[in-house]
């Protein structure tokens, strides 16, 4: 029997897909929800506050300024204690910071509650990934980041009708106290229930389920207990490239923020018709995302999928320049497919990390790369606003750019070809898994493989 269709792998497969995956995507979508509410809620604070355009932009930015405090030891606390109990804190923290921001009553207050809430979030997707690391091999890491990327699209589907409804009937007071509550009254408790830090520790697995999946762990080269150190981190020089390529795709994704959607409401006039379209793109965005993830976990080649995504992506961009508001559907055709092509790297993109990031940089290396490429995202509408000014209000220059900012994405994962058929080619191949045992018989590995090797389960990756 091959190990592809064993039934223990295919049950453990299934739970993992099933229990693990949906609560952190779900955890996230509320953390992403919270993190941008605000936008609904600035015409009100500028009536009611009397908020100059100034703090509104500031109450918005100021958020990721708290964001990077956590980033780095949020991975490290997840990999040298415990990822559900950190995460469980942070929830709490999060929540109440959320919640607080609805009993703001000056600028000053609303500042203090968006930082705040930017510190304890800044913690938690670092812990998440760990966790996901923890629970699926290298050679399902694709997919199961691309799951967990599924929060993007989810929460820009969600939010919009939740945050209008909420608005419409209460006001952003509530909006906030509500949408802040959430991760208390079901998050926390779904997390709490489901999630535990290894296998080992899950009861709803049989023995043969844990065995099989931490083995397989053991199996690919990595300790199913870290001890990595900031240092190593900091000095890692593989570390800082995959920081360089996240900045990059961040800011890359300004392009489709700042004009974009502002060329489809030239485009389409009205708003009910505008909501509709709008919605096209995320749908779009999560398919590619799993068809990405899943391909590179079945045919390998996660640097080919990532370089291709990303040149597609500054095509796309690039191109978009030359698209006039006059010619509705090229441009929603560029939104749909420039959306999917900005963000369906993301799988590969993760997986390949946790491959070639080197075990002692693991946790705070993740909240390193994720900290540091957030940056993108708080210093892109500056560079893309200012490139605006500088064109005379408008975004060719600004699309072209951000275009370019992909294709050098696109051009350092190239760089990492070698790295990455070294890591996953100098290893002998596992052989085939022994016959599933009984309930509460472990499954043992041949000793054949070696501790520190990295079979490979599926066809050669094509890097």
């Amino acid at each position: 029997m091959s190990e592809r269709t064993s039934p223990v792998r295919r049950l453990s497969e299934m739970k993992r897909w099933t229990y693990i995956l949906p609560v952190v995507v779900f955890i996230y979508v509320i953390c992403y929800i919270d993190r941008t509410n605000i936008s609904f809620a600035l015409p009100h604070l500028e009536a009611d506050m009397g908020l100059s355009k100034a703090e509104q932009g500031l109450a918005s930015g100021i958020f990721f300024w708290g964001y990077l405090l956590l980033q780095i030891p949020g991975g490290y606390m997840a990999e040298r204690w415990s990822a559900r109990q950190w995460i469980a804190i942070l929830m709490v923290l999060w929540s109440i910071a959320a919640m607080a921001q609805g009993f703001t009553n000056s600028v000053g207050q609303l500042l203090i509650a968006r930082f705040l809430l930017g510190v304890a979030e800044g913690g938690v997707q670092p812990a998440l990934m760990a966790t996901i690391r923890s629970w699926f091999p290298f050679a399902e890491r694709g997919r199961a980041y691309a799951i967990f990327k599924l929060y993007t699209p989810i929460a820009a589907i969600v939010a919009a009708p939740f945050s209008g409804i909420l608005l419409t009937y209460t006001d952003w007071r509530w909006m906030f106290i509500i949408q802040g509550g959430a991760p208390l009254i079901v998050g926390l408790a779904a997390w709490l229930a489901v999630v535990r830090d290894t296998p080992a520790k899950a009861g709803w697995l049989s023995t043969a389920e844990r065995d099989y999946i931490e083995q397989a762990r053991v199996a690919e080269g990595e300790p199913l207990q870290h001890r990595g150190t900031f240092k190593a981190a900091f000095t890692s020089k593989i570390v800082w490239h995959f920081a360089l390529i996240y900045t990059l795709t961040q800011m890359g994704l300004l392009g489709l923020t700042l004009w974009l959607p502002s060329v489809l409401k030239k485009a389409f006039h009205t708003d009910l018709k505008v909501g509709f379209v709008a919605i096209l793109p995320q749908i779009a965005a999560g398919v590619a995302i799993i068809l990405i993830g899943r391909s590179a976990d079945k045919r390998g080649g996660h640097i080919a999928h990532m370089a291709l995504v990303l040149g597609s992506a500054a095509i796309i961009l690039g191109g978009a320049s030359l698209i006039s508001p006059d010619q509705k559907w090229l441009v929603l055709g560029a939104m749909i497919l420039g959306t999917a092509a900005s963000i369906a790297w993301y799988g590969p993109f993760w997986a390949t990390v946790t491959k070639l990031v080197p075990v002692a940089a693991a946790g705070a290396g993740l909240g390193l790369i994720n900290g540091v490429g957030n940056l993108g995202s708080f210093f892109g509408p500056y560079i893309g606003g200012w490139l605006s000014d500088l064109s005379g209000g408008g975004y060719a220059l600004t699309q072209a750019f951000f275009g370019g900012v992909f294709a050098t994405a696109g051009l350092l994962v190239l760089t990492l070809r070698k790295k990455m058929r070294e890591a996953t080619s100098a290893v002998e191949p596992a052989p085939d898994p022994k016959p599933v045992p009984a309930e509460g018989q472990p499954v043992v590995i041949s000793k054949s493989v070696k501790a520190d090797a990295h079979p490979v389960t599926d066809p050669a990756p094509l890097v």
